[in-house]
């Protein structure tokens, strides 16, 4: 395996958005995905990339995963998160580490010059967990609450 990260471009659309919705079929903790939702987060980060940038995952030329990751700064840490909001690999790409090297790139690289990386985990999804924890990540200390605006009102 040749496995290389670039830069989501527009023509990686199609590609990208059949992977995003593998991602929400696949993981029950996640919410329902649109089309609609996810040309908003292309033209988003598309037009801001200083929010975020989607990383696409290949090997050789094929594309077989993508990241979608997301800045925001946290006066507790001092400095950028780096949230990675999404990871998916194909499944036929699994369980070969490319997962657990590209974390170890962004940890590496100290990427979009992050002071801690975020991620999630769905509660079911004890693989990823085992794996988080393996690289070194910790669980936070802290519940995450949410309140959806658009579910709410």
């Amino acid at each position: 395996m040749n496995i290389s990260y670039r830069k989501f471009q527009e023509s990686d659309k199609k590609i990208i958005t059949v992977l995003i919705q593998s991602l929400y079929k696949e993981d029950p903790g996640y919410k329902e995905i649109t089309i609609e939702k996810i040309d908003k987060t292309f033209n988003e980060l598309l037009k801001y990339p200083e929010k975020g940038k989607i990383i696409v995952i290949q090997d050789c030329s094929n594309i077989i995963g993508y990241s979608i990751l997301i800045n925001f700064w946290s006066n507790e840490y001092g400095g950028n998160i780096l949230d990675i909001d999404e990871l998916y690999i194909k499944p036929d790409y699994r369980d070969k580490g490319i997962g657990a090297n590209f974390i170890k790139y962004l940890i590496d690289s100290k990427f979009s010059n992050s002071g801690a990386i975020k991620l999630e985990a769905s509660p079911s999804n004890n693989k990823a967990k085992k794996l988080y924890e393996h690289i070194g990540f910790k669980e936070s200390q802290n519940n995450h609450f949410i309140f959806d605006l658009k579910r709410n009102n």
